[in-house]
């Protein structure tokens, strides 16, 4: 948090989330992932992945998958918001007489 870079500030937010996000999952998947013994070692590796800074799966992750995902979500919500407006005022045209 200290330091005069903010891409390691990037990276560890990065890894929170995805962390936060594999921990949501494997809670709910946890009656599957029991009968999958190679689950915790392979978790073990993605997590060592995602956080040591020579690999910076993070933030190739959120660069690659999330940021794409949060725009196409945000372009649908512009897109819906538009929409909405339009037939709002359209709708109060109309009623203007």
């Amino acid at each position: 948090m200290e330091s005069p870079s903010k891409v390691d500030d990037e990276q560890w937010l990065a890894y929170w989330i995805l962390y936060s996000f594999i921990t949501l999952m494997e809670m709910l998947a946890e009656p599957v992932l029991y009968w999958i013994p190679v689950w915790y070692p392979v978790k073990l590796l993605f997590v060592a992945w995602l956080a040591l800074p020579q690999f910076k799966g993070a933030s190739f992750i959120y660069d690659k998958v999330v940021r794409e995902q949060l725009r196409k979500y945000r372009g649908r919500n512009r897109n819906a918001d538009a929409d909405h407006k339009v037939h709002i005022a359209e709708a109060d045209h109309g009623h203007v007489h």
